[in-house]
């Protein structure tokens, strides 16, 4: 068990390996052998449920995993919960949606409009975002047609604080977004002044196991700056961009993720 999944997958990649050396091994007989009732096991396959404490110690037991195996999937699932509570409230953008707006402007716009003093001018809000009228046209246009923003007696309104995609998939768009945020960071490392941005790096010997566990401090850390930032006099929009990336060639660097 090296790859980090979702406990669905998990469960479902181990319930199709038992099924396929016996035909008559149902979903019944595997909620059984893990001590749950079928119903709870059909929604935790389906998504629909995180399993707690309890269940989840019922569900490692269930499956007579070694001491490592039941660790990550424990790890597993507090990974999910702790995205569970960072997604909770979000709208979450299928990667049609999300590839239609995946130009960073376009949250950038969004987020001009939950800042103090906003104008729903054009020329405004171009001026702000650095860009042109038509350009801010268009990106109006999207977003309305998605139904993020709206319309209402000559005044534009966000109607979805906050916005999510995929998490942990390959995508062009994302790649697209995350590229223009790297690209914005290293525009603003020559225009902006160092008073208004803070851009600093550290490069360290390192165990590419631990990445998941990084990724949750990562999740957090956003959590906490977003929190931060947006108790105050919302007049400015920012953007955090954390890159952790490995400067040394390996063997897992043959394709690109998110």
């Amino acid at each position: 068990m090296a790859e980090r999944k979702t406990i669905a997958e998990i469960l479902k990649t181990i319930f199709e390996g038992r099924k396929s050396k016996n035909r008559s091994y149902s979903s019944r007989a595997f909620a059984r052998d893990l001590g749950i009732s079928p119903g709870r096991l059909s929604e935790i396959m389906s998504g629909q449920n995180i399993p707690g404490t309890e269940i989840t110690r019922r569900i490692v037991q269930g499956l007579k995993l070694n001491f490592q195996d039941s660790q990550w999937v424990m790890d597993v699932i507090r990974d999910q919960k702790n995205l569970h509570q960072e997604i909770k409230g979000a709208r979450q953008l299928a990667a049609d949606e999300f590839s239609l707006i995946a130009d960073r402007k376009n949250f950038s716009l969004l987020c001009l409009m939950e800042t103090d003093g906003f104008q729903s001018d054009v020329a405004w809000m171009a001026k702000r975002l650095r860009t042109t009228k038509p350009a801010v046209e268009k990106i109006l246009e999207r977003l309305m047609r998605l139904q993020l923003v709206q319309l209402e007696d000559g005044i534009y309104k966000s109607l979805q604080k906050d916005i999510t995609t995929s998490h942990n998939v390959s995508s062009d768009a994302i790649r697209k977004y995350h590229r223009q945020g790297i690209e914005h960071a290293m525009e603003s490392l020559n225009e902006d002044s160092i008073d208004v941005r803070d851009i600093t790096s550290i490069e360290m010997p390192a165990d590419p196991r631990k990445i998941n566990d990084i990724r949750v401090l990562i999740r957090d850390f956003r959590r906490k700056v977003a929190g931060l930032l947006e108790a105050g006099d919302k007049t400015e929009v920012y953007r955090l961009n954390i890159q952790l990336v490995p400067v040394t060639k390996t063997s897992a660097r043959k394709g690109a993720s998110q």
